[in-house]
């Protein structure tokens, strides 16, 4: 009977640490980068700059010039208009694909083509050139389509009645 006061005692206990604000605090300290510009947008052609924030969130800016999938298949890398094809890179890791495919209509890789993209996340180093991991389509934005998207549509026509 003891036992039992001390575990319900226990329980309680652990449901108001757990309440949904802490736990909405953690997920989000767990969570992965936003969409919201961390600071300043850097242009991918500030190599230097990119260089220097490695292990920084960031978000970057540049129009992709290609979508370079190696024969392993193991990551989709996007290759940017401006700069060296390996100084910067925003990679989409081989398990990451299906998801970031599933929010831009299963193909991210059509989607950004000559397209001008922000993505945020953090600056990571590959052979000594930074980078970042693409790994949910949250961190990607294709600025076209934004654009399109806040142009005002006009009145739908009803059918007579």
């Amino acid at each position: 009977m003891h036992r039992i006061a001390l575990l319900l005692a226990f329980i309680g206990t652990v449901a108001l640490i757990a309440t949904p604000e802490r736990i909405r605090a953690q997920d989000a300290a767990t969570s992965q980068p936003s969409t919201k510009p961390a600071g300043d947008v850097i242009d991918v052609t500030e190599f230097a700059r990119l260089k220097e924030m490695i292990g920084t969130e960031v978000t970057i800016r540049g129009k992709v010039v290609e979508v370079f999938v190696p024969r392993s298949a193991s990551v989709w890398i996007f290759n940017f208009d401006g700069i060296d094809r390996r100084a910067f890179n925003v990679v989409v890791p081989k398990e990451s694909l299906q998801a970031v495919n599933a929010g831009f209509d299963g193909d991210v890789a059509a989607a950004v083509k000559d397209q001008t993209i922000t993505v945020t996340g953090t600056v990571s180093e590959y052979r000594g050139n930074p980078q970042i991991q693409l790994t949910n389509p949250e961190q990607l934005r294709i600025e076209e389509a934004a654009e399109a998207e806040s142009e005002e549509k006009p009145a739908e026509k009803k059918p007579a009645a």
